[in-house]
């Protein structure tokens, strides 16, 4: 195992530190390792993957897709800590995104609120300058499906309303490889005249699942 074969975990740890902290439970982190010339394939066979320190090895485990977690530490503890790995300096990279913890058939408008309130937050406010970066600009919620039959169901002076919500034809599903169709999504971004109490309603058995929508994203 080499270490420093990465940058310092210093600056991943602050980021880390303030998502679990201050993230209201909203927010995951999800880590895999990729082959460094082409982010869609798994890392070399056989690759490790430790954090170090003078004091510390700590291994992190890492599945047969390359998928892997990460703890948080003390500033005191972390100060000289880097990541070490057995593959060559170069030939490895690593996607970071950020998920949503909330269930599809649990997000309501109050939820798609905070979501936005407490990202934004998070970047504009909590966040060092130099880990925003890592935290992307979160304006909504994105959700799709492969029956895109969506409903918001409230109930409103005694009665029940239902709401059917359009497909976006140009929103894309984030995972989509590129250059292959997308199933269907639709955005909620909070600044809905809906109410909070408003609910998303999946259809039953319907493989759903929620994204955070991106200010900027990369084309796909």
């Amino acid at each position: 195992m080499k270490r420093g074969a990465s940058f310092p975990y210093k600056r991943l740890n602050e980021l880390l530190s303030k998502l679990r902290t201050e993230g209201e439970g909203l927010f995951v982190s999800r880590f895999v390792l990729t082959d460094a010339k082409d982010n869609t394939k798994p890392p070399p066979a056989g690759t490790k993957l430790a954090l170090m320190s003078d004091d510390d090895y700590i291994p992190i485990p890492v599945d047969d897709k390359g998928r892997f977690d990460l703890p948080t530490f003390s500033e005191q503890r972390v100060k000289d800590m880097d990541f070490g790995t057995n593959v060559p300096k170069g030939d490895l990279g690593v996607r970071l995104s950020i998920d949503l913890a909330t269930p599809p058939e649990m997000l309501d408008m109050a939820t798609v609120r905070r979501i936005v309130s407490v990202g934004q937050r998070l970047r504009t406010e909590l966040l060092p300058w130099y880990v925003r970066w890592m935290f992307p600009q979160i304006d909504g919620v994105i959700v799709c499906s492969d029956q895109p039959q969506w409903n918001l169901d409230w109930t409103e002076g005694g009665q029940h309303l239902r709401l059917p919500l359009p497909s976006e034809a140009q929103q894309r599903e984030p995972e989509t490889p590129k250059g292959k169709p997308s199933r269907a999504c639709t955005v909620l971004t909070g600044q809905e005249q809906w109410p909070d109490a408003a609910l998303l309603q999946p259809q039953p058995g319907a493989n759903t699942k929620l994204y955070v929508k991106l200010r900027n994203p990369r084309a796909s």
